[in-house]
C-alpha cells in the first residue's frame, strides 16, 4: 500500500491570506529550522521552511544534498528535511513544490548552508491548525512536531510568494 504524500504542487498565483507568520521550529547546535509564514487559500495551505546550519552540519548538508553522478562514488547517498504535515484527517510526507536554491558558502572561514523549501497542502477552504513534523537527522536535526494554530495575521492578501522573500 502506497503511503499518501502531499506533492511537489504549486499553490495558485494570486488569493491568498497569511495565517501564520514566523515561528522557530527547533535549534540545534548550528541549526535551526523555522517556518517563515504559512498562507491559506480556498483549495489549500502553502508552508515557507527556512533551514539555516552552520560547521559540521552545513558540511554534511552540501554532502547530503550533492549531485549523485560519480558512478564510482560507493559512498554516495543522498538526503533532504523530510517534512510530515497532518491537516484535519490526512497525515502525510511532504514534498517540496519550491525547494529554493540550496547556499552553501563561507562566512569567515565558517561553513554555512540554507535551504527554504515551500510545501502545497492541497486541503478544505477553512483550517485551523496543521501539525507539521520535521527532521533531518543526518545532518544532526531531530524530529521535531508543533502545532501552528493558523488565523489570519494583519498582512495583506498575497500571491504565492514565488518570487518574494
Amino acid at each position: 500500500m502506497r503511503r499518501p504524500r502531499w506533492p511537489a504542487t504549486a499553490p495558485p498565483v494570486s488569493g491568498g491570506v497569511e495565517v501564520h507568520g514566523h515561528r522557530l521550529l527547533a535549534a540545534e547546535t548550528h541549526l535551526t529550522l523555522d517556518v517563515i509564514r504559512t498562507v491559506a487559500f480556498e483549495s489549500g495551505l502553502a508552508v515557507h521552511l527556512a533551514l539555516t546550519a552552520t560547521g559540521a552540519p552545513a558540511e554534511m548538508a552540501h554532502r547530503q544534498t550533492r549531485p549523485l553522478t560519480d558512478p564510482d562514488d560507493w559512498s554516495a547517498e543522498w538526503s533532504y528535511l523530510t517534512v510530515w504535515a497532518t491537516v484535519e484527517n490526512t497525515d502525510a510526507e511532504a514534498d517540496p513544490y519550491l525547494p529554493r536554491p540550496d547556499v552553501h558558502a563561507c562566512d569567515a572561514g565558517r561553513s554555512v548552508y540554507r535551504t527554504e523549501p515551500r510545501y502545497w497542502l492541497g486541503t478544505p477552504p477553512i483550517v485551523r491548525s496543521v501539525t507539521l513534523t520535521a527532521g533531518w537527522p543526518q545532518i544532526g536535526l531531530p524530529a521535531t512536531t508543533a502545532i501552528l494554530a493558523l488565523e489570519p495575521t494583519d498582512q495583506p492578501s498575497i500571491g504565492t510568494g514565488v518570487g518574494d522573500r
